[in-house]
C-alpha cells in the first residue's frame, strides 16, 4: 500500500490524502486484531505501582528518543557524514532497542507467538504514526532508488520471515541456518544502500 501511494510519478511522495488513508486502513487492522475471536475478558486490576512503572516508561522513551536525535545531529556533524546516513544507522537502530527489549522480555517468559505478534503490530503502529503527520505536512521524494530499496526490503523481510518460519523446520520455528539467512538480507541491503545507492563505501 505504501508504495501505490507514494511511487507513481502523478502523486510521488507523501501527501494528505495518503496519511488518511493509511490512518483508515490501520483503524480496520486494529478493529479485526479487537474483535477477531472475543472471548470472555478477565478482570485486570493495575496496582499503583504499575501505573507509576508505565508513566516512567513511557517518559523514558520520549526523553530517550529526543536525545538519540540530538546525538545524532551531533554526530553527524562532528563526522561530516551525510543526515541521510546518520538517520539510517544512528537513529533507527537506537530507537529499535526498547522495541528489542521488550521482544527479548516477552520471549523469556516463553511467549514466543506474543514476542512476534508484538513486532508485527509494533511496525504497524510505527508506520502509521510516523507517516500520518508527514503526510499531512506534504513531503516530497528526493531520493528515489534509496526510498524504493527501502520499501523492497521492508516487503523482502516479512516475507522471507514467513516463508523460513513456515516451511524452513518441521516444528515451525527456527534453525540456525534461517537465523543467518535473515541476518544475510540485512547484509545485502547494507551492501546495496552504501555501496550502490549512497556511495560512501
Amino acid at each position: 500500500m505504501m508504495a501505490l501511494l507514494t511511487l507513481p510519478a502523478p502523486w510521488r511522495g507523501l501527501q494528505p490524502i495518503d496519511g488518511w488513508l493509511m490512518l483508515t486502513v490501520y483503524g480496520v487492522y486494529l478493529a479485526q486484531a479487537v474483535f477477531r475471536g472475543r472471548q470472555t475478558g478477565q478482570k485486570t486490576q493495575w496496582s499503583k505501582q504499575e501505573i507509576e512503572v508505565a508513566i516512567a516508561g513511557v517518559l523514558a522513551l520520549a526523553i530517550g528518543a529526543y536525545f538519540t536525535v540530538t546525538a545524532t545531529e551531533n554526530i553527524v556533524s562532528a563526522l561530516g557524514i551525510p543526515k541521510i546516513i546518520g538517520g539510517l544507522f544512528i537513529t533507527a537502530p537506537m530507537a529499535m532497542l526498547p522495541e528489542l527489549f521488550a521482544t527479548w522480555s516477552i520471549t523469556r517468559s516463553g511467549q514466543i507467538t506474543a514476542a512476534i505478534a508484538s513486532v508485527i503490530g509494533d511496525h504497524a503502529v510505527t508506520m502509521t504514526v510516523a507517516f500520518f503527520p508527514l503526510a499531512l505536512a506534504t513531503v516530497p521524494i528526493s531520493n528515489l532508488p534509496l526510498f524504493i530499496t527501502n520499501l523492497v526490503f521492508v516487503a523482502l523481510v516479512p516475507t522471507a520471515y514467513a516463508a523460513l518460519i513456515h516451511w524452513g523446520t518441521p516444528e515451525h520455528g527456527f534453525a540456525l541456518w534461517q537465523v543467518l539467512g535473515l541476518d544475510s538480507l540485512v547484509l545485502v541491503y547494507l551492501a546495496i544502500v552504501l555501496g550502490g545507492i549512497l556511495n560512501v563505501v
